[in-house]
């Protein structure tokens, strides 16, 4: 994790970490000579939440809102086996210790924690800003696992304190951006931090008539590494409906957080759909797959709203692809597509295929933020009809030396157009007043375009559109990504 510095992965988002050292000194010890110092370096765990709180973990309803002040000082609790309780209040210092010029945040020295040898508890650990207002907290753990996967050591920490040590500890610290922080040490606090991200997801059930319920169903969640599902973050977390004052059935979208860590992060959700007062369906798991940070991201809507992940279970007429059907006898694939020429847009396409007996079917979906505003976006797959696989193109393919990879020029590696992700009406999607779009059409292939496209997954989604000079260029290449069949 990078230190105390602001995590940029499509919206800017508050990530913090502090990193620590234990030295073991030569020098000479306090006149006793088995003394030892203590200090604190805080890893932040950032949740964000926007109202979700409520409808998730309730252990999280402690945690302060965070905030953009910098750390000015940090209230410790140190429990000991003998003697009273140590209260501290420290002074929080930052120096770039790494020279990775970013500013790094730890504790200053105490003279009372200049401790003897033995074992030490961190009980309580908050860091405050210059007004004293709380901005991180360590989370207390009470034994029934609630932080698993959000922190690595919640409190209480046990300290094994040795003379002639100087001690630094990292301490894990969260807060709701609606964004935890340990200690120990002769006391000095490193902090590092992981940011909680927010998912919504709304659901409708329809009825072999294509009648559109209010969908009821329980969601699990779990952190997705190397293909396989480690800490579970949701279990059977219910999504309810009920009737409001004008007598009709309703529900709330369902949100939660997710640990958003340096890098790229997955989580493989599992999605069960239940009966309601409406209809009667077999429960059962509609919806499972992994879905990533930069997923999450496509859908926040400016600085403040998101937009829901959206199923249609039943005969809805609608497709979603975000989450595979593991019901279904489709090829699902998806492409996460990244900027070009500077353009800074975050998109996915997904992509569905299936066969039957009248031929073939591809439902397309595309999810696009950070675009132009207001304007039209073309978007196509692109590719080879002679086995040589598609590509995205980088700087060296700018052959005219203007700074922009051209249409033209991006042909070599990601090949012609194979189909225009297009309207019916032969448009493309225009943003809205945010540069947000979404995009979804249904197309029967046949003939050479269904062997143009096969296989999917050696070719590649290209979105186009972005004002240069002060014109709008709409075939300028402005993200672009390969499909990987999920």
């Amino acid at each position: 994790m990078k230190n105390f510095k602001n995590y940029f992965m499509y919206f800017a988002v508050l990530a913090l970490c502090f990193t620590s050292c234990s030295k073991e000194e030569s020098g000479s010890l306090p006149d006793d000579g088995e003394k030892a110092q203590l200090s604190f370096g805080t890893t932040l765990n950032d949740l964000l939440n926007n109202g979700a709180k409520n409808q998730t973990k309730a252990h999280f309803s402690d945690i302060p809102e965070c905030s953009d002040e910098a750390p000015a000082t940090v209230d410790v609790v140190i429990s000991q086996s003998s003697g009273a309780d140590i209260e501290l209040t420290l002074d929080v210092l930052s120096d770039d210790l790494d020279g990775d010029g970013d500013m790094d945040y730890y504790t200053d020295y105490s003279s009372d924690l200049e401790l003897s040898p033995g074992i030490y508890t961190l009980e309580e650990f908050i860091v405050r800003d210059s007004d004293g207002d709380m901005i991180w907290i360590a989370p207390i753990d009470d034994g029934s696992g609630d932080f698993d996967g959000y922190v690595t050591n919640p409190l209480p920490m046990d300290i094994d304190l040795k003379a002639g040590v100087k001690k630094y500890v990292d301490v894990e610290v969260l807060c709701y951006d609606d964004r935890m922080a340990n200690l120990y040490g002769y006391l000095f606090f490193d902090i590092e931090g992981k940011e909680l991200i927010e998912y919504c997801i709304f659901g409708n059930y329809c009825t072999p008539n294509g009648r559109h319920y209010t969908a009821s169903y329980s969601v699990d969640v779990w952190n997705y590494e190397d293909g396989e599902k480690t800490d579970q973050l949701y279990d059977d977390l219910t999504a309810g409906v009920s009737q409001n004052n004008d007598g009709d059935y309703a529900a709330d979208p369902l949100c939660i957080v997710l640990p958003d860590g340096e890098g790229d992060d997955e989580y493989w959700i599992e999605i069960t759909i239940l009966s309601t007062d409406e209809y009667n369906v077999t429960e059962e798991i509609i919806r499972a797959g992994a879905i990533t940070d930069t997923e999450v991201r496509t859908l926040f809507d400016g600085d403040d709203n998101l937009e829901y992940y959206h199923f249609f279970e039943g005969d809805c007429g609608e497709d979603d692809m975000m989450i595979p059907d593991p019901r279904e006898d489709k090829e699902y694939y998806k492409a996460c597509l990244k900027s070009l020429n500077g353009s800074e847009v975050v998109a996915f396409s997904y992509l569905a295929l299936t066969e039957n007996s009248s031929g073939t079917t591809l439902y397309t979906q595309v999810v696009a933020n950070n675009t132009e505003a207001n304007q039209p976006h073309p978007q196509h797959i692109h590719g080879f009809t002679d086995g040589t696989i598609s590509t995205c193109p980088d700087m060296s393919q700018d052959s005219n030396g203007d700074g922009l990879i051209q249409l033209g020029e991006g042909a070599a590696t990601y090949g012609g157009v194979l189909l225009a992700l297009e309207n019916a009406d032969s448009s493309f999607p225009t943003a809205d007043g945010t540069g947000m779009y979404f995009y979804q059409r249904t197309f029967n292939l046949s003939g050479s375009l269904s062997g143009d496209l096969d296989p999917l997954d050696e070719k590649t989604a290209v979105l186009h559109g972005m004002t240069v000079g002060g014109s709008y260029e709409a075939t300028l290449p402005i993200a672009c990504g390969p499909y990987v069949q999920q």
